[in-house]
């Protein structure tokens, strides 16, 4: 448990810092859409293209782990979907973005970082494939779904600062 903790409190510290900043320098919060672009589009693609490069196809081809993996995170999009939309009652986007949040958290900002710090760099490939396939999946998914409920009529969600 020490060694996990001495992982992982490093990672969550640098979360803590960031947040305490962002609380201390008031900053809009379209400030913050270059930090995602740099991310998903600069950072992640660039560490797994260099973590994977030097990976033997074969190990890249593992379609089993590929189609579990994705199979898993899509059975939590759908669980906390319909939950969402049937049980919740809340309209198409809503249940579509509640989805999105309970299956993406895994795969998003923190999950390679966690993995890679824990498992060290034979995690690389396992976790550069679920981060592409997944991510590819979700990006056309989650927008079709959301167009989809471009006209539906749903109820408005209240900010809970205003009154």
């Amino acid at each position: 448990m020490a060694e996990i903790s001495g992982l992982v409190l490093p990672f969550f510290g640098l979360i803590f810092l960031g947040y305490l900043t962002a609380r201390l320098v008031r900053q809009p919060a379209d400030a913050m859409g270059w930090l995602n672009t740099f991310i998903i589009y600069l950072a992640l693609p660039a560490l797994f293209f260099k973590l994977v490069s030097a990976t033997p196809f074969e190990q890249l081809a593992r379609f089993d782990f590929v189609l579990t993996s994705v199979t898993t995170t899509y059975l939590i999009f759908g669980l906390v979907f319909c939950t969402g939309r049937f049980l919740r009652r809340n309209s198409l986007a809503e249940s579509t973005v509640q989805g999105l949040a309970g299956a993406y958290g895994n795969i998003g900002y923190m999950g390679p970082g966690l993995a890679l710090l824990a498992l060290g760099e034979p995690a690389a490939v396992p976790v550069a494939l679920i981060f592409c396939f997944e991510n590819v999946l979700h990006f056309t998914v989650a927008p079709a779904m959301m167009a989809l409920a471009g006209g539906e009529k749903g109820h408005q969600v209240r900010s809970p600062c205003r009154s």
